[in-house]
């Protein structure tokens, strides 16, 4: 009875914990270059400033290569000016029209090589209102023009969904411990 209670216990706990940190998938290409990650939140909504976002990952790749910005592991993420960036449940947004900039960037800020940035003003790549996106060729990039969705969100299961999955299989583990052992015997004549 009491390995019923705490299951019921770890179930409604699981569904009245809320989601913390958020992952938004960044997919964008165009002009000779692209750049596919991740950028992970800690959750809050609204406009984000540079405490906000936890993690990120980029491969980045303009015709003269490719590189992998791995989080703060390895790069750099700065927020320029006015507050740019935005996050909702469906994605993040970023207002090309104001001076604001996000730059993700390998090694240190300022190198010129291994960046994506997204900007209003010309603080990357020496253009206005668009995607910088460069590993060796500096200044490619993607024309964009007022506040423009930059990734989506994840498919992340509801904390609901969770408790379910939990529930279940501790229901057929309980089931499976249950199970009466069935005795065999051999006899030989």
């Amino acid at each position: 009875m009491m390995k019923i209670k705490m299951l019921a216990f770890a179930a409604a706990t699981a569904m009245a914990t809320p989601a913390s940190a958020a992952t938004y998938i960044v997919n964008v290409s165009g002009n000779g270059v692209s750049a596919t990650g991740s950028i992970e939140t800690d959750g809050t909504l609204g406009l984000l400033a540079r405490a906000n976002v936890l993690d990120w990952q980029f491969n980045l790749t303009d015709v003269g290569g490719s590189f992998l910005i791995n989080g703060p592991s390895n790069s750099q993420l700065l927020f320029f000016n006015a507050p740019a960036l935005t996050a909702t449940a469906t994605g993040l947004f970023f207002d090309f029209s104001g001076s604001g900039a996000v730059l993700f960037q390998n090694p240190q800020v300022g190198s010129t090589i291994n960046f994506l940035c997204y900007t209003g003003s010309a603080l990357c790549g020496g253009s206005y209102n668009r995607i910088s996106i460069t590993v060796q060729n500096f200044g490619g990039g993607i024309s964009q023009a007022g506040v423009q969705q930059i990734a989506t969100a994840a498919a992340v299961p509801e904390p609901t969904a969770w408790a379910m999955m939990i529930a279940a299989v501790g229901m057929a583990g309980g089931a499976l411990r249950r199970r009466r052992a069935v005795k065999t015997t051999v006899r030989f004549a």
